[in-house]
């Protein structure tokens, strides 16, 4: 059955003008508006109504047989069983004369059910009578809007309420509408853009990629990506774009070598690179008069106006999606002013033309196209490619200069844009056209590094000691039998390993076993023995070991990150960094993960109490634990962490921190839980780990003592970690 829409509010009057108007429009193309008052029938009326007069009244089986016989002779799709249920209650409630609600409905019925309308709008108070008709005809199959401004005091008696969706907002005043000088033709236009942008509603979706990954992700095309996050491909379905941002730099020969390797990727590919390396010009006089003078007094006027030039001639999908964007984007512009947004429209509609070949966007290309935008940017072209990802177009920004980095996490709407910022600046410049190498070389330090780069390049699964300076994690989904098969392999043995670049996606295990398999405790200790090696932190948790936290003051470091975005470089050089200590490379990396933390959602955690506990509880590790961290390579063995925790307590935030940082920097993470009881999720997101449930759980268990390679790793960083006494 179709909508029955009752608007007795709204929140916007501008906007809530246009509604109506719209529907107006609409229902003057293939429906029937009412302005109030229905005319009651004429005698000729009267008269054809009388061929159908009902047996009785009181049975909507005999109305039915009416109703049959008009649909019968006029050829009117109609459910009359439906229909015939409203008319009989309508009969019943309206008045002690049914004879005669049943003639004047009858009339109605037969008068406006002859165009063959697919909705009916109906503005002002309707009577009782006037819900019933209008309910009639919902039960034909029409779509109904009533805006009466809650003025239609009958409502409460109307037996079929509970069909009717009431919409309504802060203001009930009427909005008045002069009906009688809408241009229905450009109101009809409006209305199919506005349909257009309703077919295209929600088919574009942005994926999330990683530092990593990013320039391997945007090369994938439509299909498998579609395909990878789980759907089903069709070439009208969905558009899966990445919106992301590199912003910094890092070694400056693996940086441009990078970049240069990106843009050449593009050859002989189905996606057309649009390239932007130079700031985005106003749209000039011939553009804007292109355009032409939006129409209409309202903002939400003449940006409708606008949003009707857009026109991607061969794209019809992408042309309904920039007009419904732009009006989105523009909708949540901070400022009243109507000249200010209606020149951001002019910018977008500009250049949007100008990536697209000046309005010859005739060639339907096979694939997503790519923005690359590099260099310094401003605050429009920022929200420019917002527009673009909106639009489904994939959109990479990239500048070495990390000035910009404030105004790119400031201006994006919705968080759309990723952002990733590598841990060295220096002027954006030209975008890089050839790879380069640093230093002088000598013939046989040219010689070893050639060898190196064919030995040591990603492809061949060799790889120099320590050779990545950073790590992206990537946790498995496994099987709990795959846990042990897995446990000891190196991580480039590990699916899903990954080069790129400086960094390197390690592949590892972050688990929870819950209970115990069959009650078995022999075995179940013998699991956990087989997982200690010389790479393993064991503890023990103890009754009563937590720390609470909840007299430390942690306001101290609110001066350190502003929009969610660590200021690492403040950080850095501040007497609250406990990594000083260490090389630039590790303490590079320890920052880049405490950003990665707040960043991932894996916390259950927000504002303030997120960005302090992370950087906090991150900052406070103990050496031995550092030590770990900076013997680690992370193509090699992977070191683990693993907890027994056979009590009843929970974890706390700090414990929660710490562990999430083990995890993403690419530790091996298993918590042995024999009573199956909450502990990790008290401050960590299911999506961030693996839970195995057994089919026992088992309470009062004492745990035995294990034999690992070096006793002390029992204490420091975990065993302050879970409070140990």
């Amino acid at each position: 059955m179709q909508e029955f829409a009752r608007y007795v509010g709204y929140d916007n009057p501008e906007s809530f003008r246009g509604f109506l108007v719209g529907e107006f429009a609409a229902s003057s193309k293939n429906g029937l508006f009412f302005k109030e008052k229905l005319p009651l029938g004429s005698t000729d009326e009267i008269a054809r109504a009388s061929a159908y007069t009902a047996a009785s009244f009181d049975s909507s089986d005999d109305i039915k047989r009416a109703l049959d016989g008009w649909v019968r002779d006029t050829n009117t799709p109609c459910d009359t069983a439906a229909v015939a249920e409203v008319m009989a209650k309508a009969v019943e409630e309206c008045g002690v004369n049914k004879k005669n609600t049943y003639f004047v409905l009858m009339c109605w019925l037969m008068k406006y059910m002859s165009a063959r309308p697919v909705k009916a709008v109906y503005i002002g108070p309707a009577s009782l009578r006037e819900l019933y008709f209008l309910c009639m005809l919902q039960a034909a199959g029409l779509k109904i809007t009533l805006v009466s401004w809650g003025l239609d005091t009958d409502f409460n008696k109307f037996a079929f309420r509970d069909r009717v969706a009431v919409k309504s907002g802060k203001f009930t005043a009427p909005v008045q509408v002069d009906f009688g000088k809408i241009d229905l033709s450009r109101e009809s236009q409006l209305s199919e853009m506005r349909a257009e942008g309703e077919r295209v509603k929600g088919l574009v979706k942005r994926l999330s990629t990683t530092a990593a990954g990013m320039f391997e992700d945007i090369l994938k095309d439509r299909q498998k990506r579609v395909i990878e996050d789980g759907g089903v491909f069709t070439e009208d379905g969905e558009i899966p774009v990445y919106c992301a941002a590199l912003v910094g730099c890092e070694d400056e020969a693996v940086y441009t070598n990078m970049l240069v390797k990106f843009k050449e990727n593009f050859a002989g590919k189905k996606k057309q690179l649009i390239f932007i390396e130079k700031p985005l010009e106003n749209p000039n006089a011939e553009e804007v008069k292109a355009l032409g003078t939006p129409r209409g007094s309202s903002t939400a006027e003449r940006v409708d106006s606008l949003a009707m030039t857009i026109d991607l001639r061969g794209d019809r999908t992408r042309t309904a999606l920039a007009q419904r964007n732009l009006k989105e984007l523009l909708s949540g512009l901070d400022t009243p002013n109507q000249t200010v947004i209606i020149n951001y429209a002019n910018k977008m509609i500009t250049w949007l033309y100008r990536c697209t070949q000046a309005r010859k966007y005739s060639v339907k290309y096979e694939d997503i196209p790519v923005v690359l935008y590099y260099g310094d940017i401003s605050q429009s072209e920022l929200l420019f490619l917002n527009f673009m990802s909106r639009c489904g177009f994939d959109v990479v920004y990239i500048t070495p200069n990390k000035s910009n980095l404030e105004l790119a996490v400031g201006k994006n709407p919705d968080g759309r844009m990723q952002i990733f910022e590598l841990p060295q600046t220096k002027e954006s410049g030209s975008y890089p056209t050839k790879a380069v190498k640093m230093k002088a070389a000598t013939v046989a330090y040219s010689a070893e590094r050639e060898l190196d780069t064919m030995l040591y390049n990603g492809e061949t699964g060799i790889f120099r000691s320590f050779q990545f300076p950073n790590s992206m994690s990537l946790t498995l989904k496994t099987t709990f039998e795959e846990i042990a098969i897995l446990w000891k392999q190196e991580a480039k043995f590990r699916q899903g390993f990954a080069v790129s670049g400086n960094l390197v996606t390690v592949p590892n295990i972050f688990a929870k076993i819950s209970g115990v398999e069959n009650g078995d405790l022999n075995r179940y200790w013998d699991d956990v023995r087989q997982k200690l090696t010389p790479e393993t932190i064991l503890y023990i948790k103890q009754k009563n070991a937590q720390n609470s936290g909840s007299s430390t003051d942690l306001s101290a470091y609110r001066q350190f990150y502003r929009n969610g975005e660590i200021d690492t470089e403040k950080l850095k050089a501040s007497t609250l960094n406990k990594f000083s200590f260490l090389p630039d490379r590790i303490q590079d990396m320890l920052f880049y993960k405490l950003q990665e933390a707040v960043s991932s959602k894996f916390l259950k955690l927000n504002g303030d109490e997120l960005m302090c506990s992370v950087i906090h509880y991150g900052m406070t590790p103990d050496r031995e634990f550092l030590q770990i961290v900076q013997r680690f390579d992370f193509t090699k063995t992977i070191p683990k962490l693993v907890i027994i925790d056979a009590v009843e307590d929970t974890f706390t935030v700090e414990d929660c921190v710490r562990i999430v940082l083990c995890n993403l920097i690419g530790f091996d993470v298993l918590i042995y839980t024999p009573t199956g009881y909450k502990n990790l999720e008290t401050f960590v997101s299911g999506d961030a780990f693996e839970e195995h449930i057994m089919n026992q759980f088992l309470y009062n268990t004492e745990v035995p003592k294990f034999k690992i390679p070096s006793e002390d790793k029992n204490g420091g960083f975990f065993g302050k970690l879970f409070g140990k006494h």
